[in-house]
C-alpha cells in the first residue's frame, strides 16, 4: 500500500490551429480551452457543450444535412434547429416581410432584420452578423439625413403634422422633421 490512491497525470492537448499548448481559462460563460500563444492565434473551445432542450421533434428534415429538426428551448427563447447539433447547425429563422427589408449601410451585402436582445428587446441588426455588426436600438426608415446623407434615420416622436426624426449614423445623430 505504498502507492497513492490519487495518482496525477498531466495531460496536454495542443491546438488544431498552431500547435501550442491548450490552457483552461475562466469566462463569465464558464470555463474553456485557450490556446497558449493568445493573441496570436485566438482557437478557443468551450469545455460544457450547450444543450438545448428539445420540446417537439418535427416531421421536417434538415436542408443541410437530411436529419430531423426539432422545436427546441434555448436560453434565448424557442427556436426550431437541426437534431444533429452540434455536427450540423443549421437553425429555421423567422421569415421576414421582404418589403420592409433594408440594405445594411455598413457592408452592403446583407439586409437589416428584426431580433431580440438577452432581456427580449428588439433591436435591428444586420443578418450577416458576426462578419457585419451593424445595428439600431429601434426600426429604421429609409429616410436620408438632410445633413450627412445616411440613408437611415430613427423615428423619435411624431404627432398629427409631423414626425420627428433622428439620424442613424452614430457620428451625425442630427435630428430634423418631415410632414406627415
Amino acid at each position: 500500500m505504498n502507492q497513492s490512491l490519487f495518482h496525477h497525470t498531466k495531460q496536454e492537448e495542443y491546438c488544431p490551429k498552431c500547435g501550442a499548448i491548450l490552457q483552461m481559462k475562466q469566462s463569465k460563460k464558464g470555463l474553456f480551452l485557450g490556446c497558449s500563444a493568445y493573441p496570436q492565434c485566438d482557437y478557443l473551445r468551450p469545455l460544457q457543450r450547450v444543450e438545448h432542450k428539445v420540446l417537439k421533434t418535427l416531421e421536417e428534415t434538415c436542408p443541410q444535412c437530411g436529419d430531423a429538426l426539432a422545436l427546441k428551448q434555448g436560453s434565448f427563447g424557442m427556436f426550431i434547429g437541426c437534431c444533429a447539433y452540434p455536427q450540423c447547425d443549421f437553425v429555421v429563422h423567422e421569415e421576414q416581410n421582404t418589403e420592409a427589408q433594408m440594405p445594411c449601410p455598413e457592408c452592403g451585402k446583407g439586409h437589416l432584420v428584426a431580433r431580440r436582445g438577452r432581456q427580449g428587446k428588439t433591436f435591428y441588426g444586420c443578418e450577416c452578423f458576426p462578419h457585419c455588426q451593424f445595428s439600431l436600438p429601434a426600426k429604421p426608415y429609409a429616410i436620408p439625413c438632410p445633413v450627412c446623407d445616411f440613408p437611415l434615420a430613427l423615428l423619435k416622436r411624431e404627432n398629427e403634422e409631423h414626425q420627428h426624426m433622428q439620424c442613424a449614423n452614430k457620428a451625425c445623430r442630427h435630428r430634423f422633421e418631415i410632414a406627415k
